[in-house]
Parts: C-alpha cells; sequence; structure tokens
C-alpha cells in the first residue's frame, strides 16, 4: 500500500487478466479531453482483442501497472501505467500513463510513472518514448519529473513524440 502527497492510501499492483472489466469500465468513465489525451482519437470502448493485448501481460517485455483506491465500495481502476518494450531497441520502451479524471492532480500518474521506471530499469530498459497529443501539458510535466531532460517534440498533426532516459 502506498499514499498519495495528501494520506490517501492506494494499491499499486501488476495488472491481471481478471481485470478486463474493470479496464473497460474505466475507460467508458473517462471524460472525452482524457480518452483523447490518452488515445489522440476518441474511443469509447475496447475490443476484446485490446482486452486481452492490455491485461494478459508478460511482465517483461509488456508491463501493466494499475492503481485502485481501496476504500471504494466498487472496485475500480483509478490509474493504469504501462510500457511496451520495443522490439528494434531492446532498451527502450513506449510507455503510457492514463489517470482517472477525479484523480487527477492528486499524485497518482507520477507514483505510477516512479513505479514504471524501477521496474523498467531492473529489467534493463534505459529509455522511455511517449506518443502524446502536443497540447498534453499534464503528461509532459509528468515525464519531467522522471528526467528533467526530455528529447524531441511536435511531429505533425497535434502529436508529439518524447524521449526520455531512466537509467538510474
Amino acid at each position: 500500500m502506498k499514499r498519495l502527497p495528501d494520506g490517501t492510501p492506494i494499491l499499486i499492483r501488476h495488472i491481471r487478466p481478471d481485470d478486463k472489466e474493470l479496464l473497460a469500465r474505466g475507460l467508458r468513465e473517462l471524460s472525452d479531453v482524457s480518452v483523447q489525451r490518452r488515445f489522440l482519437s476518441p474511443k469509447r470502448h475496447f475490443t476484446q482483442a485490446e482486452l486481452r493485448y492490455l491485461t494478459e501481460v508478460d511482465n517483461h517485455d509488456h508491463v501493466a501497472l494499475v492503481a485502485e483506491f481501496p476504500a471504494q465500495p466498487v472496485r475500480r481502476l483509478i490509474g493504469v501505467g504501462r510500457f511496451v518494450r520495443l522490439r528494434e531497441d531492446p532498451t527502450s520502451a513506449e510507455a503510457a500513463i492514463v489517470v482517472g479524471d477525479p484523480w487527477q492532480g492528486r499524485g497518482i500518474g507520477s507514483m505510477l510513472a516512479r513505479e514504471l521506471a524501477a521496474r523498467a530499469r531492473g529489467l534493463g530498459i534505459r529509455r522511455f518514448t511517449a506518443t502524446m497529443s502536443s497540447d498534453n501539458l499534464p503528461a509532459q510535466r509528468l515525464l519531467r519529473k522522471l528526467n528533467s531532460e526530455v528529447h524531441g517534440g511536435h511531429v505533425g498533426g497535434g502529436v508529439s513524440e518524447l524521449v526520455l532516459d531512466i537509467a538510474a
């Protein structure tokens, strides 16, 4: 159990295959802005193949962590962070984090980012890449918390690709 800066207890754990419905519900509950920032397009549901891919991970080349607030009466995922190792460069991974709208700005994204970076380093990954909406300033600030030297930038069509070193 971890604690947010305000003292709220948060459980961070590996995603499991039985989280498919929780993940699907989480997407349905995101605002249009949060969906656009995370997926770069409108997306209101996952296919069964996507749910398998997102929840049945190997925890080596594809790691996904979820955050839960254990005091909720109904289980919900309040944040998800993942990285997928790049085939063309096994020391790099594409990383992504999404936090439910009511929980944004409370430190969950930072907590997930630190946990992901620690696990990635333990697996020999030295760099994260992230593709995001160019106006997603919260995500850009989050990456700079891991390393103030973030490279890359706007690549067109309202999209930015950023790269940062996560080596200790």
